[in-house]
């Protein structure tokens, strides 16, 4: 039977997260949806928790390939009109899908959303304020490659209808063990498809900060930024030569911020010069992208009151 959104969520040994992400999507304020949740071979307690949930969320098991394979399987057996994503060590807020629904009203149903993230760290209270969905504030862009906003790499920011998934073929799979520039890549190849539609208030779902954050994995993510540098000069992506200089500025805002935040401080110097030097014209093109907007009226928000 078909759904508005299907939430597919990728799982290895998140036992100790599990609950509050399942629960948070059980708990929304828009119902019309189906829960998948594919179990990548975990060796904890997590297909335990996840069948203990019974027909409120449909559960498949696999080898442990990646959570883009994962996804990739969530997806071929999604009966939702759009996918909506969410790592198992995420949550939404309340209010998230009743959000996407209304974006997905008032712009005739957009090929990609986009929400909005509230950090918080293991263990920390998040204000009652974040759960609150207040009046809805968005940016509307032709598509992602237009777009001026920058985003956290991460999955569960993510919702966009299942037919652009399919078109595109969904996730690359397994392309090796150290490849983590999964979501970009996904950006990329659905980088001409529009509007591309910013959710920036209220947040519609919380990153967990945590000792086993993938994001920890700081060599991991560069050699996976190197990886969209060369998928990129192979011309893997849409939009041609008349796109080309906003595809760099993606993949060179995505590099210059990873080199010198994550890489330059954390003492792995040589690994961010090397990605500073492999992706060098896309370095450039992104700064001087970022330069411009100074010269440019900034696109200015569509507010909606509460519903």
């Amino acid at each position: 039977m078909k759904v508005r959104f299907s939430v597919v969520i990728p799982v290895y040994n998140r036992a100790k997260f599990l609950r509050q992400a399942i629960d948070s999507v059980l708990s929304q304020s828009f119902t019309d949806f189906e829960v998948i949740a594919v179990d990548d071979g975990s060796t904890d307690e997590s297909l335990e928790i996840l069948n203990s949930y019974g027909s409120c969320v449909k559960v498949i098991q696999q080898a442990n390939q990646g959570p883009g394979v994962a996804r990739n399987a969530g997806v071929a057996l999604a009966q939702g009109e759009y996918i909506a994503f969410l790592d198992s060590d995420d949550f939404f807020f309340p209010h998230a899908l009743e959000c996407y629904e209304r974006v997905i009203r008032m712009f005739d149903s957009p090929p990609m959303i986009v929400g909005a993230e509230r950090y918080f760290r293991n263990g920390q209270e998040i204000p009652k304020e974040a759960y609150q969905p207040g009046p809805l504030q968005v940016l509307s862009y032709k598509d992602y490659l237009s777009k001026t906003k920058s985003i956290l790499c991460c999955q569960s920011i993510l919702a966009m209808r299942k037919s652009v998934f399919d078109e595109v073929g969904g996730h690359r799979g397994k392309t090796s063990e150290t490849w983590y520039g999964e979501t970009f890549d996904l950006l990329l190849k659905t980088g001409t498809y529009g509007p591309c539609i910013f959710i920036q208030k209220p947040y519609t779902f919380a990153y967990r900060v945590h000792e086993s954050n993938s994001i920890r994995n700081v060599q991991s993510h560069a050699k996976g930024i190197l990886y969209l540098a060369r998928l990129e000069h192979q011309g893997r992506y849409p939009g041609g030569n008349k796109r080309r200089w906003d595809r760099y500025a993606i993949i060179g805002g995505v590099a210059s911020t990873w080199a010198l935040r994550y890489c330059w401080r954390g003492k792995q110097r040589k690994l961010a010069l090397q990605l500073l030097l492999g992706t060098a014209p896309m370095v450039l093109a992104a700064l001087v992208k970022k330069s411009l907007r100074y010269f440019k009226r900034p696109i200015q928000p569509v507010i909606l009151p509460e519903a």
